[in-house]
């Protein structure tokens, strides 16, 4: 049995080394492990938590390089399709202390796949977590729905995040009309303002943005806020929380972080609000440091530094 199963993109971040006005100023990159399926998948892993992913890489050194690493953090890379006719994703990004630029160069997360073999190996899940990156292709978006219908009929909890931006965007139908599609099929969605900015092309009060969602068929839906923390709303309550962040060196990953610990406190049978707290948390202390992946206490610790439940 699995505690968590991710269906996205993996990738290599290559990180600019100073903060500078935009990434055409940029002169040079730290590499990390990347891709937000993979951070969170690696993040639960490392709190003790089995944890796998279903995903492509190319059969090149990037490729051969993230696999290592996430053996390495023992996320089952069984489901990892390695392809002679892809290449390996690679984003860069700017060092940032708000929301970071970046520029994707992709191939391998535009045709994600699995074999029909493998349903029968994952659907014993406690949840499953998928991006906007495995709905952002045609093809990512059939297979993404054949998953979902597993997973809903195992009774497996899912997740979903928008990071929807229209340069990652290849697939045939409208955003909004491909989100009427998957949410039905989701427990837990967790856009931030600047995703809803996005996705619809509009500036409105953050109530009609979670409105949309629930409408769109979600249970739980958890809008960040950057700097001023978040809303959860369950439907028929809703609750604001400052956010727990004091030190910001650098914000790539800070959303997975958030996911991470959300999905901890799921996994531990704490409540949806207590699980959120976990999650602020757990960016709170990825805030910290550089890259996507870092040195977060354990789940345990937090819960009695932040004075969670």
């Amino acid at each position: 049995m699995y505690n968590f199963i991710s269906f996205g993109e993996v990738l290599i971040d290559f990180i600019s080394k100073d903060y500078v006005d935009g990434l055409k100023n940029a002169t040079s990159f730290d590499k990390f492990l990347g891709g937000s399926p993979s951070n969170i998948a690696v993040n639960i892993s490392k709190q003790g938590f089995r944890s796998a992913i279903i995903s492509k890489v190319g059969n090149d050194p990037f490729g051969n390089y993230i696999l290592n690493e996430l053996n390495k953090y023992k996320v089952d890379t069984s489901f990892i399709i390695q392809d002679n006719l892809v290449q390996t994703d690679l984003v860069y990004v700017l060092k940032s202390k708000t929301s970071p630029e970046f520029y994707p160069y992709r191939s391998a997360s535009l045709n994600l796949e699995f074999l029909d073999s493998s349903i029968k190996k994952i659907v014993d899940t406690n949840i499953f977590h998928f991006s906007s990156w495995a709905i952002s292709s045609d093809i990512n978006l059939k297979n993404t729905l054949k998953l979902l219908k597993s997973f809903k009929k195992s009774r497996t909890l899912v997740g979903f995040d928008p990071n929807y931006r229209k340069i990652l965007w290849h697939t045939s139908l409208e955003i909004e009309d491909v989100l009427k599609l998957v949410l039905p099929y989701v427990d837990f969605i967790k856009p931030s303002l600047d995703d809803c900015y996005h996705i619809f092309e509009k500036n409105t009060l953050e109530e009609e943005f979670i409105k949309i969602f629930h409408d769109f068929g979600v249970k739980n839906v958890i809008l960040t806020l950057g700097e001023n923390g978040f809303i959860i709303s369950t439907g028929t309550d809703k609750r604001h929380f400052e956010s727990f962040a004091k030190d910001v060196v650098d914000t790539t990953g800070a959303g997975d972080a958030f996911w991470s610990g959300l999905y901890v406190g799921i996994i531990n049978g704490l409540n949806i609000v207590n699980s959120s707290k976990l999650g602020n948390a757990f960016a709170a202390e990825k805030l910290k440091s550089v890259g996507a992946i870092s040195e977060i206490k354990s789940y345990q610790t937090l819960l009695k530094e932040y004075n969670i439940v």
